[in-house]
Order: structure tokens, then C-alpha cells, then sequence
């Protein structure tokens, strides 16, 4: 019978079933760890699902909702972050109870939101 050689010659120490006991200890605590990553996407997926889902129901039950057709209401949106966006959407001036009109557009409280002011005359202090 022929001489075989060493099954380990570059690395002596413990034998092969404690080696292989090693690798599927450590096989084992990867699998582990990469099982709780999966879990923990499944339920960060499904909790953004629900949250979008929940967000959807709320804009439309509040445009269905609205005194005022889908499309005026969606103007009436646009038009809330200042008065040039509510001129450029044509809801601007508005009175109080109209689309277009949001209190804090309303400078001197009188209900009308978004009104022409007069240019300045004199210095500009």
C-alpha cells in the first residue's frame, strides 16, 4: 500500500471532527444572525406597508370628505405654504370659508387671505 500523505499539513492542531464540529458551530451563528436580519426586514416591510396604507385611507377620506370638489381641494392644498402659490393655483384672494384661504395668509385678520396690498410710497425704512 502507498504512502498517503498528511490530511492537515499546513495546519496541525485538533482533528477533523473537531474541526468540522467548529465549522458547524460557527455555520450555525451566522445562519442564526442572518435568520434575525430576514425577520427583521419582514417586519420593517409590513410596518411600512401598514403605515402607507393607513396614510393613503387618510388623504382620501379627507379629499372624499372635503365641502369641495377633489380638484378644488387639491388646490386648496397647494395653495397653503404661501400666497404666491395660492395666486399661481387662481385661489388667491380668498375669503374666509373659501377655498384658498388659510389664517396665517390672513396679515391684519380682516377674512380675506392673500389680498393685493398697495406698493409703499416713500423711503424704505
Amino acid at each position: 500500500m502507498p504512502h498517503l500523505p498528511n490530511p492537515n499539513p499546513v495546519r496541525p492542531g485538533p482533528g477533523p471532527d473537531r474541526r468540522l464540529r467548529d465549522l458547524q458551530r460557527r455555520f450555525r451563528a451566522v445562519s442564526a444572525r442572518h435568520d434575525r436580519a430576514i425577520k427583521l426586514r419582514r417586519v420593517v416591510r409590513a410596518v411600512t406597508a401598514t403605515l402607507a396604507f393607513a396614510v393613503t385611507v387618510a388623504v382620501v377620506w379627507d379629499l372624499g370628505s372635503s365641502p369641495w370638489p377633489v380638484a378644488t381641494t387639491l388646490r386648496h392644498i397647494a395653495s397653503a405654504p404661501n400666497c404666491d402659490f395660492a395666486r399661481l393655483v387662481g385661489l388667491a384672494p380668498a375669503r374666509r370659508g373659501e377655498p384658498g384661504y388659510w389664517k396665517h395668509h390672513d396679515r391684519d385678520g380682516d377674512g380675506v387671505a392673500c389680498e393685493a396690498w398697495p406698493p409703499r410710497r416713500g423711503p424704505v425704512l
